[in-house]
């Protein structure tokens, strides 16, 4: 077998389209583009997560009170590298790491999908 049959870390880099959930629940068009769990941003993220977990238990912060949430949004940030079909007021929005995060701080059912898309390998290989 070839061996570039078996690498995965490319397809992760480059990332696959995740389609947003309204506001109604409904799939809509926009998406984000999210970097797999083979990806070096995954990696990245992984480590500043870690990081700040370590950081916070040095500081004897109590878990059980401690929101995680920002976290959350911070790693799915770090794992999106682009996006599309979304507007403000019928104009598109460039996007921007700024903007990104500023969105899924409003948009806490879309930072779950982004992780739990991330998640599934399946959806960046073909076949």
């Amino acid at each position: 077998m070839d061996i570039g049959l078996l690498e995965t870390k490319d397809a992760h880099n480059t990332g696959s389209e995740c389609r947003l959930i309204q506001a109604d629940g409904k799939v809509s068009e926009a998406f984000v583009v999210v970097q797999g769990l083979d990806s070096d941003a995954y990696r990245i993220a992984k480590r500043k997560q870690r990081n700040k977990i370590v950081s916070l238990r040095e500081k004897n912060v109590d878990f059980d009170e401690y929101d995680f949430f920002s976290m959350d949004v911070n790693f799915a940030a770090e794992i999106i590298n682009g996006w599309g079909n979304i507007t403000q007021d019928g104009k598109p929005i460039k996007f921007t790491k700024a903007a990104v995060k500023k969105f899924l701080l409003n948009s806490p059912v879309n930072v779950d999908r982004v992780l739990e898309f991330c998640g599934e390998r399946v959806n960046f290989t073909k076949g």
